[in-house]
């Protein structure tokens, strides 16, 4: 599970902008925004800021965190969401499909391990999302 830092990188990352010009939005230096990344505890104060900056809202991803932000339904914080969802359950199908592959395998089931096999290898973006 990744910590506080971990999922503001994420969102900073995917906005799009730049840590020097969102340290200077925020009057902090980049290398605060870096060791905020690794914080695991990163005060609340800290990411409504950020918020505020990036016009996010990062109550999505910490429910308990007591917000008044006027972005109360923020679309790209729901597709972030959605995207970690789905990277998720593809991590999921990818063990599962080298689970079956490794079970055929062992059982001497021929036909069902090429099949599988063959269902992995045209399944190649799996390996680059997960």
């Amino acid at each position: 599970m990744q910590h506080r830092g971990e999922i503001i990188e994420n969102v900073v990352r995917r906005s799009g902008i730049s840590l020097s010009i969102l340290a200077s939005k925020m009057d902090v230096s980049r290398n605060t925004l870096y060791n905020r990344f690794k914080d695991q505890n990163v005060s609340y104060d800290f990411i409504l800021t950020l918020g505020a900056v990036l016009h996010y809202n990062f109550a999505v991803h910490f429910p308990e965190m007591k917000s008044d932000s006027p972005l109360p339904d923020d679309p790209r914080a729901e597709l972030f969401q959605l995207e970690r969802k789905y990277k998720t359950l593809l991590e999921k199908y990818h063990w599962l499909l080298k689970f079956l592959l490794k079970k055929s395998q062992d059982a001497d089931q021929h036909a069902l391990h090429k099949q599988i096999q063959e269902l992995i290898n045209s399944s190649s973006f799996l390996n680059e999302v997960c």
